[in-house]
């Protein structure tokens, strides 16, 4: 499965989710599953260093808004 294939895979379940009839209020926790998992899947695969400065990243998110990161301020040249 390619990355395109696997992201809107996620997008439609997301989409199926947060809009249902039942669950269209249900946004935040729909958001906070995915991070959940996402979480999960990165301690999983990522050395503990790599996964310490991905969780510093998120952390001060609220920079994001603006030029965003530079990959080259990473040891490992990517943002994960």
């Amino acid at each position: 499965m390619t990355l395109e294939e696997i992201y809107r895979k996620y997008e439609k379940l997301t989409l199926e989710i947060c809009t249902g009839e039942k669950t269209h209020d249900n946004t935040l926790e729909c958001a906070g599953a995915m991070m959940g998992q996402a979480m999960k899947l990165y301690k999983l695969v990522l050395s503990s260093e790599d996964f310490d400065a991905l969780m510093q990243i998120i952390s001060q998110a609220s920079g994001l808004d603006g030029k965003g990161f530079d990959k080259d301020d990473f040891d490992s040249g990517t943002l994960h």
